[in-house]
């Protein structure tokens, strides 16, 4: 009987010490293409700040590079064969993805977009900024800058991806209505990557000696963008750009960029994260949420709340 007891109240003891674990929350697993780029970086920061609030436990995974689908496929298939009781994907290409997210929604695992979604209708939600209206107000902006003529250049971003794609299209669209003297003479569908954007600048400038702006889908893609003009002597071609990291403020405070439309990132990272966990708990799901554009200029740059923007210098995921 004693040892009867004893094994019965060894058995309480340990279903006490495992009950924190259970209750602990849903586990969200978080797919997105690179968390060496500035934006996933404050997607993760917005994520992590409603995981703490919400109680989930967080997975999360990065391809290392848009351009690494089936890495991400890959890692998804791991999220699956966890069980994890939602999944966050910002698709490196919402097509390649597609099957792969369609077999975990099969599975039972509701799945949310962020950013750049999956292109499938079996999504639970969608979170997203107001990307068209970005690219719209860069238009602007850059037309502005430049006088309303002149000819002007796109790096336009990653192909396959719905941010990049609208993007492009606002800004294309708002461009000819509201300087159709301007004409733009070449387009790039580059990574999200500032080397790349730098060596593609660098042969622009050849090619194009009266070239008077670039439009850029990026603030890193800008960043390089704005080195290869500085290091050609072209420092008067207006740049314009996507997003507000660090380095953007600090090229906004420098006079190198002429404005940049952002998103509020944290904002639909926090946007993301609670609406996996009420997929996964059953709860009330808004199948889309999207966050307004705002244009940043040097002239504002001081005054913009960036909490909901951008995350702290010192984060890391």
């Amino acid at each position: 009987m004693k040892l009867f007891r004893a094994a019965s109240l060894a058995a309480l003891l340990l279903a006490a010490a495992l009950a924190p674990a259970r209750a602990a929350g849903p586990v969200i697993g978080v797919s997105v293409p690179n968390l060496g780029s500035s934006f996933w970086i404050s997607v993760l920061y917005g994520v992590d700040t409603a995981a703490k609030a919400d109680k989930a436990r967080l997975v999360t995974l990065s391809a290392g590079g848009d351009g690494n689908s089936s890495q991400q496929i890959s890692q998804i298939q791991d999220l699956i064969q966890r069980k994890v009781d939602a999944i966050i994907v910002g698709a490196t290409n919402g097509d390649a993805v597609k099957a792969i997210v369609e077999r975990a929604v099969a599975a039972g695992i509701p799945v949310i977009g962020i950013s750049s979604p999956p292109n499938t209708p079996t999504l639970a939600a969608v979170v997203s900024a107001d990307h068209y209206d970005m690219g719209k107000l860069q238009a602007e902006c850059l037309a502005k800058a430049i006088g309303g003529k002149g000819e002007v250049a796109m790096m336009a971003g990653p192909a396959g991806q719905a941010w990049s794609d609208l993007r492009a299209q606002g800004f294309r669209e708002t461009l000819a209505k509201v300087a159709p003297n301007v004409t733009i003479v070449a387009e790039s569908r580059l990574a999200d990557n500032r080397n790349a954007a730098l060596t593609t600048a660098e042969d622009w400038i050849q090619r194009f000696p009266d070239l008077a702006g670039v439009y850029s889908a990026t603030d890193d893609m800008a960043a390089g963008v704005v080195s290869a003009l500085k290091a050609s002597g072209k420092g008067t071609v207006k740049v314009s750009a996507s997003n507000l990291s660090p380095t953007a403020q600090q090229m906004l405070k420098d006079g190198d960029l002429a404005c940049t439309s952002i998103q509020q990132i944290v904002a639909q990272g926090k946007a993301a994260l609670d609406q996996a966990v009420a997929a996964a708990t059953k709860g009330k799901v808004d199948a889309k949420v999207v966050t307004p554009a705002v244009l940043v200029t040097p002239d504002n740059v001081g005054s913009i709340d960036l909490s909901l923007v951008v995350a702290p210098a010192d984060y890391r995921p």
